[in-house]
């Protein structure tokens, strides 16, 4: 083998820690909102109903006949209508105790408190106890949650409830960190149950599954769907305390979503506040759990109180108004004051300031009752767990099939007098996906675009899944979006001073029936100060997001909104992905734009090492010359069962001629059991042309080789 020269094989591999960086613009995000119309397959809308009288006692001999839906004032025509009742199982015929889904005769309760204080811990413990006392039968299920900066589990879903008491009694003095460290336990748990695989529910001696092997698909769904709502709520950035309260919210519904049957979440918070900052996630929430057939009852642990609870919102009001009349009286002459500039938004936050209009409101809209100003809570809680043991469930095909992101207002009338219904209030008109992922509003013109027959070109961009760690039941891949800035329009802003550029990403990865099973996107909207938008414009805007998917043959589709000039591009790919490995393997490689060191070592995806964080590019052109350098990133996932340490050589071939090779040792293996590299070249090596570098790592006899081609221009 011919290798090349000392000078240059001494500076050729460079480790991760040491790559200079590129200085290239990644812009922030922020949220924007659009809407489209996009026509889709009808679905079906199952609805859970309670019908009271007016002493608030449950009726149950309700007929179809007697029952209207009706979406947006336009009646619909009922499929079904039936009564569930209690924790009677239903027979498959034969006799046999068989169910096709065991999820759906269970009934899942979710009990979160936020904001307490140790009195409201008190009143919280002891209301869980009448509830539990109120609860015999044992196809129902408890979960303990707490909202403290994010959601934590303190007990998941059981149905002992003497576990439950004694998961109250030992977080009554927790702080966050407590929360927190508890919450990594019991997801370590439950990720011990996941890893067991699911129990495969088949026919033993009597037709039907064994009673050990239903109840082990129970455990297992929903150990499956506490972990991922864990994950989820990890996952998500939280700026400030209403956000927080949302998202963790949020990440219960969505992991609930996947569950039949009617859920209940039993909510404690003395002191709800939605802000006019997350009016629209709180939408979003209310929307999702009525697709979810999630209802929640909330409670106000305050109890009777002497005082107003709208006193804080009327005295914020009487201030706005002040300094609204003190700008009037000046004639809007004079230094304005901060306050002044915010009084009209003062007054909007005055007027949402009481909880329990919140607390109603989230229990309204979702078919749920308040529990507050009242120390009597127990009659009140015998009726919410009553609604979840005997409800009717109600079905039809909605009259619209079109999913344009609007909210579909339902309303329910009873051919009785005196009947009160206790119901959602509506759902939003959007596509159902997979996995329990959810459609943003900004989202639906972008599934649309994918969805046209004619694919649009406005703007020159480049999609691409690089694989990573193939080590697990799914493989790991980074899915990145680039697009040069230079394409996108600036609008010059009012003040003068700064243009602002609107663009949306969306990327779905479809199975080979054509459905979405990942849904990955982000909304991307800045403000550049105009003598630097030329500057900001040589940039690319570059988005990176992570997946798993299982072996099998996908679709990789992409698309990129400009807002500003109503521009939309869409690009499509076939995506396959191999089988899952232990033996010695590396990733695909990547060409890097730039690293970024991190504000703390958390590792968050395949595109963090130990101190930084890498931003990748999708170009094969790349500059030569003095002072720059041709970096690329991948990672090494050794076999665990060989002792010998991985060594990687690298071979350069120029329009197809072989040019020579450097070899090297790899660091230690990271802790969790890959080896991230980035081999940094010096360009003045490189005059201009095509290139390809093979890059292998050996260890022991066995041997991977990935290629990357690029042009130096």
């Amino acid at each position: 083998m011919k290798w090349l020269p000392f000078s240059l094989a001494s500076v050729l591999l460079l480790s991760a820690f040491s790559l200079a960086q590129q200085n290239q613009s990644e812009p922030s995000n922020t949220n924007q909102t659009a809407s489209t119309t996009m026509r889709a397959t009808s679905q079906e809308v199952v609805l859970d109903m309670v019908f009271l009288d007016k002493k608030g006692r449950t009726i149950r001999d309700v007929r179809p006949e007697e029952v209207h839906i009706s979406e947006d004032g336009v009646e619909q025509k009922l499929t079904s209508l039936r009564l569930v009742q209690g924790d009677a199982a239903a027979e498959a015929p034969g006799g046999n105790s068989l169910q096709l889904d065991p999820m759906r005769e269970i009934r899942l309760v979710t009990l979160v408190f936020e904001g307490l204080d140790q009195e409201g811990k008190r009143f919280f413990r002891q209301a869980v106890k009448d509830i539990l006392d109120m609860s015999p039968q044992q196809n129902l299920f408890f979960s303990i949650l707490t909202v403290d900066q994010r959601l934590h589990v303190i007990q998941p879903f059981t149905a002992d409830h003497n576990a439950i008491l004694k998961s109250i009694d030992r977080s009554a003095m927790w702080s966050f960190i407590q929360y927190q460290n508890n919450s990594v336990e019991v997801k370590s748990e439950l990720k011990q149950i996941i890893d067991q695989g699911e129990p495969q529910l088949s026919g033993g001696a009597g037709g039907g599954p064994s009673q050990s092997a239903v109840a082990g698909a129970v455990s297992y769904r929903m150990a499956k769907m506490q972990y991922e709502m864990l994950q989820a709520a990890e996952a998500t950035d939280r700026q400030y305390n209403a956000r927080a309260t949302v998202d963790a919210l949020m990440a219960l519904v969505r992991s609930q979503s996947e569950l039949p049957g009617r859920k209940v979440v039993l909510y404690f918070n003395p002191w709800l506040f939605i802000p006019e900052m997350v009016k629209e996630q709180y939408a979003n929430l209310i929307g999702s759990a009525n697709r979810a057939n999630i209802s929640f009852y909330t409670v106000d642990p305050k109890g009777l109180v002497t005082w107003s609870q709208q006193t804080q919102g009327r005295q914020q009001l009487a201030d706005a108004a002040g300094e609204i009349r003190s700008a009037q009286m000046r004639g809007g002459v004079g230094e304005v004051s901060l306050s002044e500039a915010h009084a009209a938004e003062n007054a909007e936050s005055a007027q949402r300031a009481n909880p329990l209009l919140w607390l109603r409101d989230l229990a309204q809209q979702t078919g749920g009752a308040t529990i507050a100003e009242t120390n009597d809570y127990r009659a009140p809680l015998r009726v919410a767990l009553e609604e979840v043991r005997n409800y009717y469930e109600a079905a039809y095909t909605p009259r619209s099939t079109l999913t344009d992101g609007k909210f579909r207002k339902i309303s329910v009338r009873v051919d009785r007098p005196d009947i009160i219904v206790h119901t959602r209030s509506g759902y939003f008109a959007l596509p159902q996906l997979k996995a329990a992922q959810q459609l943003a509003a900004y989202e639906m013109p972008l599934l649309n675009a994918l969805g046209s027959a004619h694919a649009a070109g406005d703007i020159t961009f480049n999609a691409a899944a690089e694989r990573f760690d193939d080590h697990g039941p799914k493989i790991q891949y980074m899915v990145t979006l680039e697009a040069p800035l230079k394409q996108l329009t600036f609008t010059p802003q009012p003040d003068q001073k700064n243009a602002a550029v609107d663009a949306a990403l969306l990327a779905v990865v479809k199975n080979s029936a054509g459905e979405i099973v990942e849904k990955l996107s982000k909304d991307f909207a800045v403000q550049v100060p105009l003598d630097k938008v030329e500057a900001y414009k040589a940039g690319n805007l570059v988005q990176s997001f992570s997946t798993e998917l299982p072996p099998g043959t996908y679709s990789l589709e992409a698309v990129i909104m400009d807002r500003n000039d109503n521009k939309m591009s869409v690009k499509k790919s076939t995506l396959t992905v191999p089988e899952p490995s232990n033996k010695l393997s590396m990733s695909d490689v990547v060409v890097v734009r730039r690293t970024d060191p991190l504000k703390d070592n958390e590792i968050l995806n395949a595109f963090y090492f130990p101190g930084g964080k890498v931003t990748p590019t999708l170009t094969d052109t790349l500059r030569g010359g003095p002072g720059n350098f041709l970096p690329f990133y991948f990672s090494v996932y050794p076999d665990r069962s060989v002792k010998e340490s991985v060594k990687l050589t690298m071979a350069f071939y120029k329009e197809g001629k072989y040019l020579g090779a450097a070899e090297t040792p790899l660091p230690a293996v990271q802790a969790d059991g890959r080896i991230p590299y980035i081999a940094s070249l010096p360009a003045d090596k490189f005059t201009p042309g095509a290139y390809e570098i093979r890059i292998g790592v050996v260890q022991g006899s066995a041997k991977v080789e990935e290629n990357v081609a690029f042009q130096v221009e």
